[in-house]
């Protein structure tokens, strides 16, 4: 089991510093963190693009907080940035893909896309099958290791 997370922080998150933790004030986080999940998989919507969802990154989880960890949520998530199996997704953001990960998640969180990710509906856990089908979607998709992919976006 894998577990999607709605991050609709992503670029503040990256800009403000907050590599390594992702978190929730839902009790729903705890409850998939206790499932031992191995990976969280991010996604936003694309500006302009309700509705729809674009991958960010497939993070490693870990449960050592990050050297510089600032609680921002009421639980939290930590993911090994510098790990090579944390990667952010380069060419993601094509109306193709964007539309190949949208229909494929709205299938599975249908509710989800109704309230537009809010609250809980932004935390799913991925069970098995989904995540091969998703991995087996995303496979030719362009990727970067996480750490170095954000180095380079903050050089910009």
């Amino acid at each position: 089991m894998d577990i999607f997370y709605y991050w609709k922080d992503f670029v503040s998150d990256v800009n403000e510093g907050r590599i390594g933790t992702l978190g929730a004030e839902t009790d729903k986080l705890t409850e998939l963190q206790a499932r031992l999940p191995r990976k969280v998989w991010t996604f936003a919507t694309p500006k302009g693009m309700k509705g729809k969802l674009k991958v960010i990154a497939s993070l490693w989880i870990t449960d050592e907080r990050p050297a510089n960890f600032v609680p921002k949520w009421r639980h939290n998530l930590f993911y090994d940035a510098a790990s090579p199996r944390s990667v952010l997704f380069t060419n993601s953001g094509s109306p193709e893909k964007i539309e190949e990960v949208s229909s494929y998640l709205n299938n599975r969180f249908n509710q989800a896309f109704r309230s537009n990710f809010q609250g809980e509906k932004g935390l799913h856990a991925m069970e098995a099958d989904v995540v091969r089908g998703f991995e087996n979607l995303v496979r030719d998709y362009e990727t970067v290791q996480f750490l170095d992919g954000i180095k380079e976006a903050l050089s910009r």
